[in-house]
């Protein structure tokens, strides 16, 4: 009954942005002595559990080691500049350098081909990156699902091969299909809103998967209507003509097929549909999946995930860094909150030289979330009184 009663009023990205704002009066207090913690909007957060290693007031003191570890524990916590691996829907259609003449011809049984391939852009598969920004957008969209759809593109056979042939044919594949997608639904989001007098974003995600045949598949969920009850935005027949259309493109033939695509209505939470790509350590090794089954390089993709840049700035205007202040009284209190069942926690070390060990942890619930933070507010004020009230700004 309690937890009913704490139950707060409103849209899930109506409270998170509740929260940043009850959490401004404490930015600033304890500045810089812990490294900064991200909340994402999956209510998920990484935080190096002690104060900053200082080695004097002068930045110009700190050891090699030092800045190095601090480096890391910025990128692993959310600051600083995001990894590479966005790809935005409006990259063009023009086909990029294609690999040096003596790669494209090489096989995995070759000494030189091995090692071409080992080094190759996207052998890694899903980044941990990519995955925690796919998965923020579809907790952002959870509760619009009536709005979006699932399009599923698979490869057949007959054109995995053909693009199997063409240096960095999945790839190119991959970026003229994304592109002409990304320009379709937002002209029809452009004609939506003009027809219901309000705004219509095309907000798209997208992961490639590997099959167990070896051919990748791309999972966009999308928007695909502007309210309950309104036509879809874009229909089956036009996004099966973008597969055709693409597909001429890169190989310069027309392949014909039936199953290429496949979409379908959103019926339950958006990230259960890829949380088994997201969650499951084989999204690591996607790339070898296809090797293993006979293709070479040119059929892996150099990029396994993106956003729209409109899902982009969605996600990005719901991430906020807890205060300081906040940072270290968590620093103590987190395996007592997690004792209690207020949160979930692990302790993880990165391989990464000079890395430093990382909490990991996440609320189940937004009023979990409240909660934690409304006690560690109180224990700083406790600590430090100043008179600010968790909650009113």
């Amino acid at each position: 009954m309690a937890r009913r009663a704490s139950r707060t009023i409103g849209s899930f990205r109506d409270q998170l942005a509740d929260l940043r704002r009850s959490l401004v009066p404490y930015g600033g207090r304890g500045a810089g002595v812990f490294h900064p913690v991200i909340i994402r909007p999956s209510l998920a957060w990484s935080m190096v559990p002690r104060p900053r290693e200082r080695s004097g007031d002068d930045a110009a003191t700190l050891t090699t080691r030092q800045r190095e570890r601090m480096r890391v524990a910025r990128l692993l916590g959310g600051a600083g500049a995001p990894p590479m691996g966005l790809v935005e829907g409006s990259k063009s259609d023009a086909i990029g350098p294609a690999p040096p003449e003596k790669h494209q011809n090489l096989s995995i049984s070759d000494a030189e081909g091995v090692r071409y391939i080992a080094s190759r852009k996207g052998m890694k598969g899903l980044t941990n990156h990519g995955a925690n920004k796919v998965e923020d957008f579809c907790r952002l969209i959870k509760q619009d699902k009536s709005c979006y759809g699932i399009w599923t593109v698979t490869l057949p056979p007959e054109l995995a091969l053909d693009l199997d042939r063409i240096p960095d044919g999945c790839q190119r594949f991959g970026d003229v299909i994304r592109r002409r997608f990304s320009e379709a639904l937002a002209r029809a989001c452009s004609r939506e809103a003009s027809r219901c007098r309000t705004p219509v974003i095309s907000t798209w995600c997208y992961v490639v998967e590997p099959q167990a045949s070896g051919r990748p598949h791309w999972h966009f969920v999308f928007r695909c209507k502007s309210r309950r009850g309104r036509p879809w935005l874009l229909g089956k027949g036009r996004l099966d003509r973008l597969i055709r259309n693409a597909a001429r493109t890169v190989t310069g033939n027309i392949h014909r097929y039936l199953a290429a695509g496949n979409v379908q209505a959103l019926r339950k939470d958006p990230g259960s549909y890829l949380s088994s790509y997201l969650k499951k350590s084989a999204s690591a090794n996607a790339a070898l999946v296809l090797v293993a089954n006979g293709y070479g390089p040119n059929l892996i993709p150099h990029q396994w995930w993106g956003l729209s840049k409109e899902a982009l700035a969605m996600v990005e205007a719901h991430r906020f860094e807890l205060p300081s202040v906040l940072v270290g009284w968590l620093s103590k209190q987190w395996p007592s909150l997690m004792g209690i069942g207020l949160l979930e926690a692990t302790i993880w070390t990165p391989e990464a030289r000079g890395a430093p060990s990382m909490v990991c942890g996440s609320w189940r619930t937004i009023e979990d979330a409240i909660r934690c933070i409304r006690h560690l507010a109180d224990l700083a004020e406790r600590g430090s009184p100043t008179g600010i009230t968790f909650g009113r700004t």
